[in-house]
């Protein structure tokens, strides 16, 4: 099966006009490299996990790959379409195509709206419906198919009246509502209660299967990403480090920073013993990264060549690719971009 959705050279890089050093310094004009030249492929139906550690550059990829933001450079392509063009032609017909559920539900709807009117005005823009009986009759089976029964005691409350786990329902619900063929999850449980989070996770993945959608799962959660994603993308300072199958990368991780990673979340079985790799060094900070491998002042195997050069991604079997030099000899000289030209 060829790709569905094909992720090409992304950048986004920011000025940050002011910064003040650790030692009280005072600089201008830093380039903030918060998505620095990702590329992956998915195919449909396929769901990928974005994992990393807070400060990767995970949530503005999510951003990017439904156009709430316009990337520096790269670009994002469905079936070979541009989404650039995409949203050019037909904005509204985009948006259905193409969704995102955000991390805290209650930032996401009109505080004014009451439920009937979020759903309702949903159908209505999309053309759901043939008329307003018939599009409340959807929306009270949407809710109903996802426990939030009976639909009629919630459809006249306000976003305030619910709670978060009710909320994300709906809002994943909305979401869906559309068919989307592409959505993107960004930390659709980390706000939520623990004791309501495996409801909502296993709502969104049988939603996605039933409706064939690609999805990507931005996550800070290596477990919950196990269970959903059927491939794995590893983010560090705004760089892919390492994607694969799922079960590949979590049960054999290559890069170092991956096997760090891995090594410091909780396992579900609480008999495992793991080996805590701690990571030496400053925390990262994604301003005027380079020139070499971003993670090589944190690493363990850093020689002299990771801190002058990027190095390429190499192919180590089943379909894996890693960024390290401990796995090829090839080097990516490519820096990023020109901010300045929009370009490279």
């Amino acid at each position: 099966m060829s790709e569905f959705i094909r992720i090409d050279n992304l950048y986004k890089y920011y000025i940050q006009k002011t910064v003040v050093n650790k030692d009280g310094k005072t600089e201008h004009n830093k380039v903030v490299k918060a998505v620095d030249g990702v590329s992956f492929e998915l195919k449909k139906g396929e769901i990928i996990g974005v994992i990393g550690e807070s400060g990767c550059g995970k949530s503005t990829l999510g951003r990017l790959l439904v156009r709430l933001e316009d990337p520096t450079s790269g670009d994002v392509f469905i079936e070979d379409e541009s989404t650039s063009e995409l949203l050019k032609r037909d904005p509204l017909a985009f948006r259905k195509k193409c969704q995102i559920v955000f991390q805290n539900p209650f930032d996401t709807f009109d505080p004014r709206f009451t439920i009937r009117k979020i759903l309702m005005g949903a159908t209505k823009l999309h053309g759901i419906g043939n008329n307003d009986e018939e599009r409340l009759e959807i929306c009270k089976k949407l809710l109903e198919d996802a426990g939030i029964i009976p639909a009629e005691d919630y459809l006249d409350r306000y976003p305030f009246e619910l709670s978060g786990g009710q909320l994300q329902r709906i809002s994943i619900l909305r979401s869906m509502l559309l068919n989307p063929e592409f959505l993107v999850a960004d930390e659709p449980v980390s706000m939520l209660d623990v004791s309501v989070r495996a409801d909502i996770i296993n709502m969104l993945t049988d939603l996605v299967r039933k409706h064939g959608s690609s999805m990507v799962f931005i996550s800070h959660d290596i477990a919950t990403t196990r269970y959903i994603s059927d491939k794995v993308a590893v983010m560090y300072l705004g760089r892919v480090v390492e994607i694969g199958e799922t079960d590949d990368i979590l049960h054999d991780p290559k890069h170092p920073y991956t096997q760090a990673l891995i090594s410091n979340s909780p396992d579900v079985d609480p008999r495992v013993k793991k080996d805590v790799i701690i990571l030496e060094g400053e925390p990262p900070t994604p301003i005027d990264t380079g020139p070499g491998c971003y993670f090589a002042p944190r690493c363990r195997h850093a020689c002299e060549k990771c801190f002058k050069q990027y190095p390429a991604y190499t192919d180590v079997g089943g379909n894996r690719k890693v960024s390290c030099f401990l796995y090829g000899d090839d080097v990516n000289t490519d820096q990023g971009v020109d901010i300045k030209k929009g370009g490279k």
